[in-house]
């Protein structure tokens, strides 16, 4: 038994169980003991294998999972994309990345003043900025905004 202890109640239990099924030698014993480490074995293979699959199921499942995130997110991006006047929008952002800006403080002989609050409300809709009384500030899209449409940082 190489230096192991022998579990006597198991040896014990085994020889009384062999025996009321009718293994009464030595060697019909051992046979037993075989075909049964032989049936565990092939147990523990099979769980093996049912790992090896839960782990490639659990492949499948992320990748179904992450493209229905990145569509989430790929849609919010595309709405950016239907926001009219682009230019008068970098001007918008532009102004407010380097400071909040009073509503009124937005003065441009560029464009017009119903233009520019046009692209104002389409930014406040997209949440790319955000309004706090007449102060127009970074909304929570503004980043991914500048990122995405204006390809900024």
């Amino acid at each position: 038994m190489r230096g192991k202890k022998v579990d006597s109640q198991f040896l014990t239990d085994f020889i009384s169980s062999c025996i009321m099924k009718g293994n009464t030698t030595p060697d019909e014993m051992a046979k037993a003991a075989q075909k049964e480490i032989d049936s565990i074995n092939s147990e523990i293979k099979k769980v093996e294998d049912l790992k090896l699959r839960r782990s490639k199921l659990l492949d499948v499942i992320v990748t179904f999972r992450e493209p229905i995130k990145n569509n989430k997110e790929e849609a919010r991006i595309l709405t950016f994309f239907q926001i009219k006047n682009p230019h008068i929008c970098k001007f918008l952002t532009d102004l407010i990345k380097i400071a909040p800006l009073n509503r009124d403080e937005i003065i441009c002989p560029f464009f017009s003043s119903h233009d520019v609050n046009f692209c104002v409300k389409q930014l406040l809709e997209h949440r790319v900025i955000a309004k706090v009384g007449e102060t127009l500030l970074r909304g929570e899209t503004f980043d991914e905004y500048l990122r995405f449409v204006l390809q900024e940082g």
